[in-house]
């Protein structure tokens, strides 16, 4: 993912790109808040989940402890009774997210973006189902943009991702010089509502391509 800003940008001033970079980096490694975040907010979206087997949660905190630890051997052998377990409960479908990052962390990304793009193709829930697309499409984008373009079009015009989706979406295609597919990409983000430092990149992005945003 970081490579694809740094391609995008390497036209531009390299003091301006560095300072940019310093100032957007906590949202462009918005992978990982993202992710954290989308975690814990789809354990409170299935909130009934709750009321199941307080084991399932031991478990997967279990697992996240060492995860932020960067402990990736220790965490996927935690993440197995979880799976054995509980693999149909909302703990066990997160740590079927959890164990795609550890691969992809490892350097496994292929094999990453295929258990992503399965759970969301299994999952029946609309919120975990986008979170495990845009996932998988952070993982594949800098090696297969045009699987990481298929996956990011499939996550639904009313997610929270689909704004960040569009900004990747645009950015792939100023990649491919399709600078008219970039802008109404950047654009639609903006429609859909893109609010603080996202809104601020689009702003700038479109700037830079000679358009003004519509609100």
């Amino acid at each position: 993912m970081d490579n694809l800003f740094e391609q995008i940008d390497e036209e531009l001033d390299a003091d301006r790109v560095r300072k940019q970079w310093e100032k957007n980096r906590p949202w462009i490694i918005g992978a990982t808040i993202l992710f954290f975040l989308g975690l814990f907010a789809y354990v409170g979206w299935d909130g009934h989940r709750k009321q199941q087997d307080a084991a399932a949660s031991d478990l997967y905190i279990a697992a996240m402890k060492h995860y932020e630890k960067e402990a990736w051997g220790e965490t996927e052998k935690l993440l197995q009774p979880l799976f054995k377990q509980f693999g149909d409960h909302g703990y066990g479908l997160l740590g079927q997210m959890v164990e795609a990052r550890t691969l992809a962390e490892t350097g496994r990304k292929k094999e990453a973006a295929d258990k992503m793009e399965n759970l969301a193709d299994r999952s029946q829930d609309g919120s975990l189902r986008d979170l495990a697309l845009f996932n998988a499409a952070l993982v594949t984008v800098d090696d297969d943009g045009a699987r990481a373009q298929s996956l990011l079009r499939r996550i639904r015009d009313e997610s929270p991702f689909r704004p960040h989706a569009l900004e990747i979406l645009g950015l792939l295609a100023q990649k491919q010089k399709d600078m008219p597919a970039a802008a109404v990409d950047f654009q639609k983000a903006i429609e859909l509502g893109a609010k603080g430092e996202l809104r601020t990149r689009l702003d700038r992005r479109l700037e830079r391509l000679g358009k003004t945003a519509k609100e």
